[in-house]
């Protein structure tokens, strides 16, 4: 981010201002500008292969978790058959 301290004190001038009060608003606001805290397009560019990465790994961790519980519905479901079919068996042994 550039800031061009000459050009904003015209415009305040401009803007009715004096020559004294532009300059001097001009210099503050140059000196409290955080240049660190701005973000670079290199920053984004990083940013956005990080998100890539976070979006690669939690589709893969969806894909794993609708396996596991694919995995324990059918496994769920046959042991209640089995306990089911064992009950009847038992009860059609006891006639």
């Amino acid at each position: 981010m550039k800031f061009n301290s000459l050009k904003y004190s015209k415009k305040l001038r401009l803007a009715g201002f004096n020559e004294n009060q532009s300059e001097i608003l001009a210099e503050g606001f140059h000196e409290h500008i955080s240049y660190q805290e701005v973000a670079k397009k290199s920053d984004l560019v990083q940013l956005d292969k990080k998100i890539d990465v976070v979006e690669i790994r939690l589709e893969k961790s969806i894909a794993d978790l609708g396996t596991k519980l694919t995995t324990f519905i059918c496994a769920s479901s046959f042991s209640v058959m089995t306990i089911l079919l064992a009950f009847m068996m038992f009860l059609h042994s006891g006639k």
